[in-house]
């Protein structure tokens, strides 16, 4: 699978119980996020294992232009699954206070 290794962590984290992903989702994400630069995390309603079913949160932590960050991910997340993907792309260099407070406080797992 590709992914640079996050097929095979994003497997380990859902046989621990950390996330809840299906095997679809598992493939779609290691895909959608291979070659990202920066920190990669899933936060929201799919970390954990006492939550229903909700949409997949992505945050990204990187310089790169934010917009094609995120249209790049849920381009290719979408063409291998159609589960609702939602990705939040911040400049780790100029994060503001509404931005710090969701990445403070969301339960969130890094995957990259």
């Amino acid at each position: 699978m590709p992914g640079d290794g996050l097929y095979e962590k994003l497997t380990a984290l859902r046989a621990a119980g950390a996330v809840r992903l299906d095997d679809d989702e598992t493939e779609a994400l290691s895909v959608a996020l291979a070659g990202v630069s920066g920190e990669v995390w899933l936060f929201g309603s799919r970390v954990g294992s006492g939550r229903r079913r909700g949409d997949i949160d992505i945050m990204v932590l990187t310089r790169e232009p934010a917009f094609e960050t995120s249209q790049k991910v849920a381009t290719r997340f979408f063409s291998s699954c159609e589960e609702k993907v939602d990705v939040a792309v911040f400049d780790p260099d100029w994060v503001t206070a509404e931005q710090a407070e969701l990445l403070f406080r969301a339960d969130r797992i890094r995957l990259a």
